[in-house]
């Protein structure tokens, strides 16, 4: 990943919604402990509370290799580049806010760990033992957020569906007051992913009963994930279909109660200034291009 360059935010200005002939970009966003990273195909920006908006290109193996764009490879290693990606930028924080990240999830997957082995039923393909895992395993991964990047994650995260929302129904973003009043649920949050898996690891408990299922329960993980992956792109393509709605609801439902909080006015800037520059690098590239 290229070195990003930091940007005042007075020193550029934020456009507008897009064009009756452009059509929206389709963007993506993490919210972080002190601000929110937005993310095109082509270029990724993160502005944070202290004033400072980060930007750089979006380098994936994805673009260089064809055979990692097959079905199910895709989806193993756009969720590796995710977290390497989360923790690079989470530790330009300092390496002690990314310490405690790291240490976070570590003593979360410790205790998940010794959960599975205590769980009485699940050696035995038990599907009550196997929910009560995996929505412990869920919790544990929230507080391991919670503990490693702040409270405020939660704001930031609906300060970043609010951004996308307002952003893709054409809006001004430089209106931040307006923008609040969008929605903090999105069809594309990883929330929505995180439950697809939750159901497919769940499917695929009874292949995990005895010593060989056992042994063979981490590539079972593996394999939900990707088939998770596919899935999710497919049914966020046509999400007001009937049975994409269907396969949506859990992650929305998880959204509107857990992982997200209405964010207060600085915070919604904060997300539509990082959505504004993600808009302004793409533009600039269609005008070099077209150049």
């Amino acid at each position: 990943m290229k070195s990003p360059v930091t940007a005042s935010p007075a020193s550029w200005s934020p456009p507008g919604p897009p064009t009756a002939d452009a059509a929206p970009l389709r963007v993506g966003g993490m919210a972080m402990g002190n601000g929110v990273l937005m993310r095109s195909k082509r270029y990724w920006a993160l502005a944070r509370d202290d004033g400072t908006v980060l930007d750089g290109p979006v380098r994936s193996l994805l673009d260089r290799h064809r055979v990692l764009r097959l079905p199910i490879v895709r989806g193993a290693v756009t969720f590796g580049e995710m977290i390497v990606f989360a923790l690079r930028l989470h530790g330009r924080r300092g390496a002690r806010p990314n310490g405690r990240l790291l240490a976070a999830f570590v003593l979360c997957g410790i205790a998940a760990a010794l959960l599975g082995d205590s769980v009485p039923g699940l050696d035995s393909g038990s599907l009550a033992a196997g929910v009560a895992l995996e929505l412990a395993t869920v919790l544990l991964g929230l507080l391991a957020l919670h503990w490693g990047m702040g409270a405020e994650v939660w704001r930031y995260h609906g300060a970043e569906h609010k951004a996308v929302n307002a952003y893709e129904a054409g809006a001004d973003l430089t209106d931040a007051t307006s923008v609040l009043g969008f929605s903090r649920v999105h069809d594309r949050c990883g929330t929505n992913l995180v439950v697809i898996v939750v159901a497919l690891s769940l499917a695929c408990l009874p292949l995990s009963a005895g010593p060989l299922g056992t042994a063979l329960s981490p590539l079972y993980g593996l394999v939900a994930l990707a088939l998770a992956f596919e899935l999710f792109r497919l049914v966020t393509r046509r999400p007001h279909l009937p049975a994409c709605r269907f396969v949506l609801a859990g992650g929305k439902a998880l959204q509107r109660c857990l992982t997200t909080r209405d964010p207060r006015p600085e915070q919604q800037r904060i997300a539509c200034l990082a959505l504004c520059r993600v808009v302004e690098l793409e533009q600039a590239a269609h005008l070099r291009s077209a150049g």
